[in-house]
């Protein structure tokens, strides 16, 4: 005689909702906590790269050049390939010894579906749009840092106009950052807070990409870049489109700089203008292609009321290692207030 799964195994109790969620926010807690002192890691890892390729040169014999101001002794190409050193090895190596320590597969954290030509493009140009408002907020911080005295200017790498240098420039901060900072950041923390539910790890990640950056005008922008690239990592399982976006942003910024060294600020007036012009009008495209071949794209997902969004944040930063990422983020942001 055939017994039910009652009789068999005892009588079933459902675990209540509420129940369900506070187990859930201890789990978060504890990803989180490993999350985010592996991204303390990382940033520690990236300041001090340099320290140790100083060190490392003087124990060779390297005396320093300091024939350009600016460049911490190296000449400016062992400046910028130090720097670019720091940038992977400072991202990349915690972001892989994070999967390898929680038994991740690369496949998993690093998705690379096929999402179709046509989505991709629309979701990078789209991102790239939204890339190019993320200004207008991220200019009223500065300006409001300097109602209140202060510079409100970012910190700028130093510049030869040299060949080789502008080369290694361009890799530096549109070719290197789109990868490692995706692996991070849509890799280790999206994939990471992902299972807590899809539009909590959009906002999570994208709140870790703007403290990251450790000061105010940038962590606005970042913030509201890393809600669209995770939005589209999320949409189409894949790192392409965030990478796009994140290389369009970073390239964009570089040609305009450039033209302004070459060409002077009326040059740069025009190139600045004309490519906001043509991504802006791209993005509204592709905004518009998006909503009707992808009805869910921007819908949001149901919410357990027992483990809102307010209670997943707390969990994100209730915790030793997302305390430690405020207090850093806040003391660099200071810190650049009073040195720029």
């Amino acid at each position: 005689m055939n017994e039910s799964p009652d009789t068999r195994y005892g009588p079933y109790y459902p675990v209540h909702p509420f129940v369900e969620a506070q187990n859930r926010k201890r789990e978060l807690r504890k990803t989180s906590n490993a999350v985010c002192w592996t991204l303390l890691l990382a940033m520690f890892l990236m300041t001090g790269f340099l320290y140790i390729c100083v060190a490392y040169l003087k124990a060779v014999g390297y005396t320093g050049d300091y024939s350009n101001s600016g460049f911490s002794g190296f000449t400016p190409v062992l400046y910028y390939l130090a720097n670019g050193a720091g940038y992977l090895v400072g991202l990349a190596a915690p972001a892989l010894v994070f999967f390898a320590a929680r038994h991740i597969s690369l496949n998993d954290a690093l998705p690379f579906e096929k999402a179709g030509f046509l989505k991709i493009c629309a979701c990078a140009f789209f991102g790239t749009a939204v890339c190019m408002l993320a200004n207008i907020p991220a200019n009223a911080v500065a300006e409001m840092e300097k109602w209140f005295g202060f510079s409100g200017e970012l910190p700028e790498m130093p510049l030869t106009g040299d060949f080789p240098v502008l080369t290694l420039y361009f890799l530096t901060i549109a070719v290197i950052p789109p990868l490692v900072e995706e692996l991070f950041f849509r890799g280790v923390v999206l994939h990471s807070l992902r299972k807590y539910g899809d539009g909590f790890a959009v906002v999570g990640s994208a709140i870790l990409f703007g403290l990251y950056h450790g000061n105010f005008v940038q962590m606005v922008f970042a913030f509201l870049a890393g809600l669209v690239m995770a939005l589209v990592v999320v949409r189409t399982n894949s790192l392409w489109p965030s990478i796009m976006i994140h290389f369009f942003n970073n390239g964009i910024s570089f040609v305009v700089e450039m033209s302004q060294r070459f060409g002077g600020d009326q040059m740069e007036n025009y190139v600045n203008n004309s490519i906001v012009v043509v991504f802006l009008v791209l993005g509204a495209v592709s905004l518009v292609y998006l909503a009707i071949t992808d009805k869910k794209f921007f819908r949001g997902e149901t919410v357990n009321p027992y483990f809102r969004l307010s209670a997943k944040l707390n969990a994100l930063f209730l915790n030793p290692g997302g305390v430690a990422v405020l207090l850093f983020a806040v003391l660099s942001s200071f810190r650049y207030l009073t040195q720029y």
